[in-house]
């Protein structure tokens, strides 16, 4: 009789926790904002560093990458230009259990409500750059570029910090400097952004320091 007992108590508990309000995706509705610059990171699975994307949500207003995070619906990154700022209905899905190595949160977008041109205007700024002593691997993206196999393109990239933040980029090449690994370098640069259609470039203006590592 008591393990009679004891099995009903065991399976009692086992629905009950089934049941539990724990074990269900929780869901709410949100609006999605996707930044007009790009931000500079990589997946944990990966070695190569990117450019993801850069989003905040009514529920969340700190703007962050949009790495190991699964998207569903409306494809985002197949309308995404830089210089735009879009904003997107969306549904924000706290996943339980959380799958391994990404987000416990995921967005199934939906509806595009606005796409706004933020960058409209060309710019010119100096910037002082510090050079890590080795490259990077790096993948840039929007756009993509491919190889004639139609496989991504990867570089050898700089691994660059910019001066006095914790801003990092990961920078191909700079016009007049040729980088060397093994030197930590410090650099002044200039920094050009065309607004339409949007590109990046930089050029040297000095180099302030190279050291040995």
């Amino acid at each position: 009789m008591k393990t009679k007992n004891l099995f009903s108590f065991i399976l009692l508990c086992v629905v009950c926790i089934s049941c539990s309000d724990d074990s269900v995706e929780k869901e709410k509705d949100v609006i999605v904002t996707i930044y007009e610059e790009t931000g500079f990171g990589g997946s944990v699975m990966s070695n190569v560093l990117t450019e993801p994307l850069l989003f905040s949500d009514t529920d969340n207003k700190e703007v962050r990458t949009l790495t190991d995070i699964i998207t569903e619906g409306t494809d985002i990154y197949e309308e995404y230009e830089r210089g735009y700022r879009y904003t997107y209905k969306a549904k924000k899905i706290w996943m339980d259990p959380p799958p391994m190595d990404v987000s416990n949160v995921k967005y199934v977008f939906s509806d595009l409500i606005s796409k706004e041109k933020i960058i409209t205007k060309d710019s010119i700024s100096d910037l002082t750059l510090n050079l890590e002593s080795v490259s990077i691997l790096f993948c840039p993206r929007f756009p993509y570029e491919y190889q004639d196999n139609g496989l991504l393109k990867y570089y050898e990239a700089m691994y660059v910090n910019i001066d006095g933040t914790n801003e990092w980029r990961g920078i191909i090449d700079i016009e007049g400097f040729d980088y060397v690994e093994g030197y930590d370098y410090k650099l002044k640069v200039r920094e050009k952004i065309n607004a339409d259609p949007y590109s990046r470039s930089y050029s040297l203006i000095e180099v302030i320091s190279k050291d040995e590592i």
